[in-house]
């Protein structure tokens, strides 16, 4: 599995209490090799399957990334939790919580997993082909240290995989029947 960057960052200051200054925080695409299909333009749809092994450090392995899922009510796995830290009030009312859980993912150890891949997918102008990969949606941390984790999770999966074209650009899908197994 490849990670691509996605556009999405978010750096997170002074969220522990060492001499670390901070985390970055990056939404990245696992892009998944070998599972894929070409679809021809806007409204025409493909059934992309396919499955892919991986071996992640786990979200869901940090008791305090648990604990703050059901008191705050964060949703969706890696995409839910990445929006909820782009509120600038839960990363400041939130920061010891939110740097346990970063420690937490960090210092877990790695889970083997699969990814399964079922969707339809569109290209997004008529009458022009593209050519679809499936990706999975991780979570990067990087500490001020540069050391860097990346996180999974398996909750949500429909909302943490999905397709994009050969430059990174999401692809519209629907159906999406996914699953993250662990």
């Amino acid at each position: 599995m490849e990670l691509h960057v996605n556009e999405h960052q978010l750096r997170v200051a002074n969220l522990t209490t060492t001499t670390a200054e901070g985390w970055k925080v990056t939404t990245k695409k696992g892009r998944i090799s070998g599972v894929g299909v070409s679809v021809s333009g806007s409204g025409a749809y493909a059934n992309m399957v396919g499955s892919f092994s991986f071996e992640l450090k786990r979200m869901e392995s940090s008791k305090t990334y648990n604990k703050m899922v059901k008191e705050y009510n964060i949703s969706g796995g890696v995409g839910g939790f990445f929006a909820w830290l782009g509120f600038r009030s839960n990363a400041s009312t939130h920061k010891k919580e939110i740097q346990e859980s970063f420690k937490e993912m960090a210092s877990s150890e790695k889970v083997k997993g699969k990814v399964n891949i079922n969707m339809m997918v569109s290209g997004q102008y008529p009458n022009v082909q593209v050519d679809a990969s499936a990706y999975i949606l991780v979570l990067q941390l990087t500490d001020d240290q540069g050391n860097t984790t990346s996180v999974f999770s398996n909750n949500s999966p429909s909302e943490n995989t999905g397709a994009q074209d050969s430059n990174g650009n999401n692809l519209p899908d629907k159906d999406n029947n996914s699953t993250i197994d662990i």
